[in-house]
Order: C-alpha cells, then sequence, then structure tokens
C-alpha cells in the first residue's frame, strides 16, 4: 500500500497542505486495514506507534481526509452518531450494527447497487451517493435471544 500513501501525500502536498507525520501516521494506519474504522479505532491504532497523537488530531485529520476524497466514510447506525472511515479504494462496503453487542457485520454492496441501478432504470435518475444504515442483530446475538426464547 506504499502508492496509496505517496499518492495521498502527493495530493496534500498539490492542495497546500503540509504533510505532518501524524497525517502519515494515519494515513499508514488506514492503509493497513480492509475494513472501516470508526475514529476510536484509528486513534488506538495511531496511538500504538505515537503516544503524542491526540484524538482531536485524528478527528481533523479525517475530516480534511474525507473533504479531499482520500478516504470513504460512512456511518453505521440511523441516527449517524457513529461515522466510519477508510482508505478510498477496494469494494464498497456496508454494515448491520448489532444493537445488543455494538459488533458490525459485513453487508456487501451488490443487493444496494442492485437497488441504486433500478431507481435510475425506473425514475431516470442519476445516483452519486447513498447512506444505508441496517441495524438489528448479529448472528451470536440472533442465536442467544433464540435460546432465551426457548428457556
Amino acid at each position: 500500500m506504499p502508492h496509496l500513501i505517496d499518492e495521498a501525500e502527493a495530493l496534500l502536498h498539490a492542495r497546500g497542505f503540509k504533510v505532518t507525520p501524524q497525517r502519515t501516521l494515519i494515513l499508514q494506519v488506514m492503509a493497513g486495514q480492509t475494513s472501516y474504522l470508526d475514529a476510536d479505532e484509528i486513534f488506538a491504532l495511531a496511538h500504538t506507534q505515537d503516544a503524542s497523537i491526540s484524538l482531536a488530531t485524528v478527528y481533523r485529520t479525517l475530516n480534511l481526509f474525507a473533504e479531499l476524497g482520500l478516504i470513504d466514510h460512512r456511518y453505521v447506525e440511523p441516527e449517524h452518531r457513529r461515522e466510519v472511515f477508510r482508505m478510498s479504494e477496494g469494494p464498497e462496503q456496508h454494515y448491520l450494527t448489532c444493537v445488543r453487542c455494538g459488533k458490525r457485520t459485513v453487508i456487501h454492496a451488490d443487493l444496494l447497487n442492485q437497488m441504486a441501478n433500478e431507481l435510475v432504470r425506473r425514475k431516470g435518475v442519476s445516483v452519486i451517493s447513498a447512506c444505508a444504515c441496517f441495524t438489528g442483530y448479529c448472528a451470536e446475538c440472533t442465536a442467544a435471544l433464540k435460546r432465551q426464547k426457548r428457556g
């Protein structure tokens, strides 16, 4: 993933932003991930490599990276209280967030893409982005709830 970091740093420089050690660290942390992480998770990973980094720096950096299109971000709860981020590369992903334990389960975008294509076909619109937040119970919590009902 070094090319992603190099490209991101070149874009920062081209847009007049400094390439700080903190920004590089956050790029490195994010480039090593395949799934979306929230700011606290990114902070925890970055903090293990540089104890001087602050959560506020992580939030500011994530906002800047999102504005520049370096990272994708989405919400994983209908109330939009929890935002997650990842590098802008790879297949689109959505999540079901378990309301019991908080676990996120990946939902691949093929069904959502079919819905968007059908919306374009039926209504003649152009879809630029979509927000899909699924909440419910993960497989483990669903099984536990079923056992509770039986017992």
